[in-house]
């Protein structure tokens, strides 16, 4: 699966989302909330078209969210992970795709990772102009960075880093 490629949005990720929530709130009863983040979560908002899912828990629940999220086929990546959020993914069967890729980012709910995954978020669908640039440099890049990830997120960085900027703001006030 190529993973740095630029795909339109789809009406279908909300309900992709929603079926994988459930999925994931039916073993996981740590959670204190789940949401959908990243593009697909953004009306009109190309991307990668992997659904994104942030999970917020206490902090003492982590160990047992993780393995619970594994218990459901999600393989924990360190890598990806800071010690603030950990990071899962996993590739499930899809009609439109084949097969189509979840990330689930698990967080505490005062966290500034899961104030700023939905502080973005909010962002992009209250300012339908600054979604427009950011899928157009989303587009470019994945073009330019041709599958490379270090190369795409520094293509998307500039923006992404405004509009994070913005939004970070907003949370102080």
């Amino acid at each position: 699966m190529k993973k740095y490629v630029f795909k339109p949005y789809s009406e279908s990720f909300p309900a992709l989302f929603q079926r994988e929530k459930e999925r994931i709130a039916s073993l996981v009863k740590t959670a204190l909330a789940i949401e959908h983040i990243g593009s697909t979560a953004v009306p009109h908002l190309g991307g990668k078209g992997i659904i994104d899912i942030a999970i917020a828990i206490n902090r003492k629940d982590a160990d047992l969210t993780s393995e619970q999220l594994r218990a459901l086929g999600y393989e924990f990546r360190q890598v990806h992970s800071t010690p603030d959020r950990l990071f899962f993914r996993i590739d499930l069967p899809d009609l439109e795709e084949g097969v189509r890729r979840y990330h689930v980012h698990l967080t505490c709910f005062e966290s500034n990772d899961w104030k700023e995954f939905i502080a973005f978020r909010d962002y992009l669908k209250a300012n339908p102009e600054e979604c427009q640039k950011y899928e157009e440099i989303k587009k470019n890049a994945a073009i330019e960075a041709n599958h490379e990830g270090e190369k795409y997120r520094k293509l998307k960085e500039p923006l992404f880093n405004e509009v994070l900027s913005k939004v970070r703001k907003n949370l102080v006030q």
